[in-house]
């Protein structure tokens, strides 16, 4: 038996652990790790709060219309305008917000109103989904920080405004201007002329009685219907385009072209993507695809075209009896088809050159 004090502990033939060693690659990472997990943890549970802290409330103003003109702006929210009673709009909705109740302001001036929402806090949902009743034969000028808008039946011109949201407009008795930040656009039924430009969304127009100018970032257009003339310019979307009787001018940055019905005097330039048309009755047209391919059928015949197309092979369909045309072609190493009437002193000229593709010019069967 051991009788004296005991002064250390059995040889095992195992050391203890050493300490661990701080190099500055661990110091390193919790010096940025720790603080990322402290947030995440605190984000996460912020978002929880916030998942469980929605409220909304509703407003209601009267919106004044200053000789048959009534003019609003919204800071921040969706907005749908319709035809209602009066003479005097108004505009109803629900402020949605989060956590913390949003400070409403609303004031008028000569030039409008306006309606603010001081969102406190940008987390959650936090703005304004309103309807304004607009008194019959009253145009509307409106405009917001990025909702949404939505215009129909309404008796007087439209000019819209939005910093990004989708706009709509529909069966409205004057012309319409729209401009949006990006959003896409919808127009149908205008008793006047359209106008409009985006930052880079879709557009959509149809039945205008008046003439439509369209410019768009680069969205694709689709363009049907109209009384008048039209201009179309897109960085780089494609382009429809249909039933127009008066001319067409369009542009676009590299997306493709297709036509129909299209009667008056046409101007085309694609830089690089197809161009097809087809039951055309155009007097003139001046086509450039700079690359792309470029196909016409005409159900009347043309009086001038003029066609370059860098590259990309050149189609033209004349109707069946077409008088004799004055062609001239250069196709710098593509196929030349012809089978219309030529003759150099004809009044009525087909120019084109292909530069490399082929070049096919005929008749209807």
């Amino acid at each position: 038996p051991i009788t004296g004090p005991i002064t250390g502990l059995p040889a095992t033939g195992l050391s203890a652990p050493g300490r661990l060693r701080m190099t500055p690659a661990r110091v390193l990472t919790l010096v940025i790790g720790v603080p990322l997990v402290l947030a995440l943890i605190g984000w996460t549970g912020f978002g929880v709060v916030t998942e469980f802290s929605q409220a909304s409330f509703p407003v209601s103003y009267a919106i004044p219309v200053n000789h048959g003109q009534l003019v609003a702006s919204i800071a921040d929210g969706n907005l749908t305008a319709r035809p209602g009673p009066g003479n005097t709009g108004r505009l109803t909705g629900n402020v949605q917000y989060t956590l913390i109740r949003p400070a409403m302001s609303a004031s008028t001036t000569a030039s409008g109103t306006t309606i603010g929402v001081n969102c406190h806090i940008q987390v959650g949902n936090c703005g304004l989904n309103a309807t304004l009743l607009v008194p019959g034969h009253t145009s509307v000028t409106l405009s917001t920080g990025g909702g949404d808008m939505t215009v129909s039946g309404t008796g007087g011109n439209v000019s819209l405004s939005s910093a990004g949201g989708d706009v709509a407009v529909s069966q409205v008795a004057g012309s319409a201007s729209v401009s949006s930040g990006g959003g896409d656009m919808t127009v149908s039924g205008t008793g006047g002329n359209v106008s409009l430009s985006s930052a880079g969304g879709d557009v959509a127009v149809s039945q205008v009685a008046g003439s439509a100018s369209v410019s768009s970032g680069g969205g694709d257009m689709t363009v049907s219907g109209t009384g008048g003339n039209v201009s179309l310019s897109s960085a780089g979307g494609d382009v429809a385009l249909s039933q127009v009787p008066g001319s067409a001018s369009v542009s676009t940055g590299g997306g493709d072209l297709t036509a129909s019905i299209l009667a008056g005097r046409l101007t085309f330039q694609t830089e690089g993507g197809d161009v097809s048309a087809d039951t055309l009755t155009a007097p003139y047209l001046y086509a450039d695809s700079g690359g792309g391919d470029v196909s016409l059928v005409f159900t009347r015949p043309p009086g001038y075209l003029d066609i370059m197309s860098d590259g990309g092979n050149v189609t033209v369909v004349l109707p069946h009896g077409s008088p004799a045309y004055d062609v001239v072609t250069t196709t710098d190493g593509g196929n030349l088809a012809t089978g219309v009437p030529t003759s150099s002193s004809a009044s009525d000229k087909i120019t084109i050159n292909s530069g490399g593709g082929d070049i096919s010019v005929t008749e209807a069967s």
